[in-house]
């Protein structure tokens, strides 16, 4: 500002205003507000210096007169008004230099490995005025790129698709989409404390069916693998082979349960997942009273508990249950225990099936997990 001498930055003036992300009791500086007061001509010291409230005022003194403080609130009303202006000005002023599409550019140029998999993108935000960040999309820490960046890259540790974006924790936009495979057409299983701590506290192995025909780790296993059972951990059941097969046809059916603590009072899920090579569709299942928690994307679509009543997706997790998803033609039908729960449609296509997976919150039992075409035919089976 030149009237104060002092320059206050256009993000400063963004987290003012809640553009950029803060922290919940986010505070500018001093100096700050010292300028913007200034800036504005208003007088604090004038307007709430300690004399104008001194504690042993006679009654003489005490009768102001009414012109008189009509007059200074009058004053204080138009400084506030002029200080919101200034505020308000330079957030329309600043609001222009928003990041769009045009002004980034991100392509998956190579990659090496199965899994892991290593893959280079080329970048460049070089027209991009904010601080811009790369999402390699599978929940680890956003990378600050620099204004000369040219060239990046990100080790997969699990299998999936992921949508990579810059972002500059406010917009993002998606310009890649990367394909982590799973190694000879097998099923993996997967036990992390939190995803994005991947590859600490991560344990990988070939997954198969215990001598009872079921899917399932145990608590001393996982503890070997430096997995520290009582806080929240994930188990996942996947398998990410690419298929010439559509996903916008096919029928999903798994069968499980999970071990509760009778006197634990938490909320407990479990997720599935079918992924397209351009969309994907995500099922979410709590334990009752937990709904609120529940996620579900169809599509382009996202179904959150939180502006959404999904009862329907409470079960009874200490029960063997079954789900079955029916995709006929971008139409779902969903069913629990042979029980319809739920029915939506969406356009945009999910592309050619790129693989599943089935999560656990904490732990579980899986006796069967399938994927078929219409007709029958498994696509994927265990």
């Amino acid at each position: 500002m030149e009237k104060t001498k002092i320059s206050i930055s256009h993000n400063t003036l963004k987290r003012i205003f809640g553009k950029l992300t803060t922290d919940e009791f986010y505070l500018p500086q001093k100096a700050t507000f010292d300028a913007l007061i200034d800036y504005s001509g208003f007088d604090v010291s004038e307007e709430f210096n300690d004399n104008s409230f001194p504690e042993n005022q006679s009654s003489e003194s005490s009768a102001i007169p009414f012109k008189a403080d009509i007059k200074k609130k009058s004053n204080l009303i138009l400084a506030v008004i002029l200080f919101l202006s200034v505020i308000i000005a330079s957030y329309l002023f600043f609001k222009k230099s928003d990041f769009n599409a045009d002004d980034v550019s991100l392509k998956l140029t190579a990659s090496e490995g199965i899994l892991p998999k290593t893959c280079f993108f080329s970048v460049d935000v070089a027209n991009v005025s904010d601080s811009t960040f790369i999402d390699f999309g599978d929940k680890t820490s956003l990378i600050y790129l620099k204004e000369n960046e040219k060239t990046l890259s990100h080790t997969y540790f699990i299998p999936g698709v992921f949508d990579v974006s810059i972002t500059n924790k406010t917009k993002g936009y998606k310009k890649a989409r990367v394909f982590v495979t799973t190694n000879y057409e097998k099923w993996y299983a997967l036990c992390f404390q939190r995803q994005r701590l991947i590859p600490k506290s991560y344990y990988a192995f070939l997954a198969n069916k215990n001598q009872d025909s079921l899917f399932t780790i145990t608590n001393r296993e996982l503890q070997i693998h430096n997995i520290d059972t009582i806080q929240p951990f994930f188990v996942r059941l996947c398998n990410y082979t690419p298929l010439k097969k559509t996903a916008d046809n096919f029928v999903f059916e798994t069968t499980f349960k999970k071990e509760i603590q009778k006197e634990e009072v938490s909320c407990d899920g479990l997720v599935f997942k079918v992924s397209g090579a351009e969309n994907d569709i995500r099922f979410h299942f709590v334990n009752s009273g937990c709904t609120s928690r529940v996620a579900n994307i169809v599509s382009d679509k996202i179904i959150n508990g939180t502006d959404h009543n999904l009862s329907p997706f409470v079960v009874d997790f200490k029960k063997w249950n079954t789900i079955k998803l029916i995709n006929n033609n971008k139409k779902l039908t969903l069913f629990v225990n042979e029980k319809l729960i739920y029915e939506t449609t969406y356009t945009a296509s999910l592309g050619d099936l790129r693989g599943l997976f089935v999560e656990f919150e904490n732990n579980g039992f899986i006796k069967k997990c399938d994927l078929s075409s219409l007709d029958g035919k498994k696509y994927y089976s265990f």
